[in-house]
């Protein structure tokens, strides 16, 4: 026979109205774990909301990469790897490339001013004017681009909240076809549907990341993929030519 003390029964019940409320807290908590909130909104409204924002935003810093798998080998010419820099409200681009050129890591200085880009030799430092079509950069302009692909992304689905740069951001998913895509990979040769995920701030509208999956030339395989994170947001900055 066990015997219990019945002065202890309020206690027992506070113990067990404990234990439920911990077992209802460990049942919601995966719910809301480390991918952020569950909570889904419309994905048209938010990217609409942002292509009127990043319209007309003064400014931003950028860091551009290519994810590249480690059987990958160093293409012809210059091979970026990744593009620091900023941009300014006209779209123009000030920007150090880091790239693999004949074989050899450098790292060239880049300013796009429209259909005119300039490159700064690594070794002599001398900067040389170049049509942005005939560009070893490609066609870049992260700015247009970005707003580009915030209007014409397909099968759009929103993914919830995550963070990003610090920010509460509403992840967007879906498709976006190759021709919207130049703009950011600066080349791309290919008739197949790159899919996207974009990060949009919940409270200011602004893109702070955009990640393009698949291979962008017949020289990548579809195990290439793109990311652009913006941080520095409507920041103002003066881009010259170089002298």
């Amino acid at each position: 026979m066990i015997f219990m003390n019945t002065r202890s029964r309020p206690s027992v019940v506070i113990v067990l109205s404990v234990l439920t409320v911990l077992l209802m807290l460990a049942a919601v908590l995966p719910l809301v774990g480390c991918g952020g909130s569950t909570t889904k909104v419309d994905p048209q409204t938010v990217l609409a909301a942002s292509t009127t924002k990043m319209q007309a935003i003064k400014g931003f810093h950028f860091v551009y990469e290519v994810h590249k798998p480690a059987s990958a080998k160093p293409s012809g010419g210059l091979d970026i790897g990744r593009i620091t820099g900023n941009v300014d409200a006209q779209g123009h681009m000030d920007a150090s490339v880091d790239a693999i050129y004949g074989g050899i890591s450098v790292t060239v200085g880049f300013v796009s001013m429209g259909d005119t880009q300039y490159i700064q030799d690594p070794i002599s430092h001398k900067w040389q004017s170049v049509a942005a079509k005939d560009s070893p950069v490609g066609t870049l302009s992260l700015s247009a681009g970005t707003i580009t692909i915030l209007s014409h992304i397909t099968g759009a689905v929103s993914k919830g909240e995550q963070s990003k740069g610090g920010a509460d951001t509403d992840h967007i998913s879906g498709m976006v076809a190759p021709q919207y895509v130049k703009e950011i990979a600066g080349s791309v040769d290919t008739t197949t549907d790159f899919p996207t995920d974009i990060w949009i701030g919940v409270n200011d509208s602004y893109v702070y990341e955009v990640d393009i999956f698949g291979a962008a030339t017949p020289n990548e395989t579809d195990k290439y993929w793109r990311s652009i994170s913006l941080s520095e947001l409507n920041k103002s900055f003066d881009i010259k030519a170089p002298q």
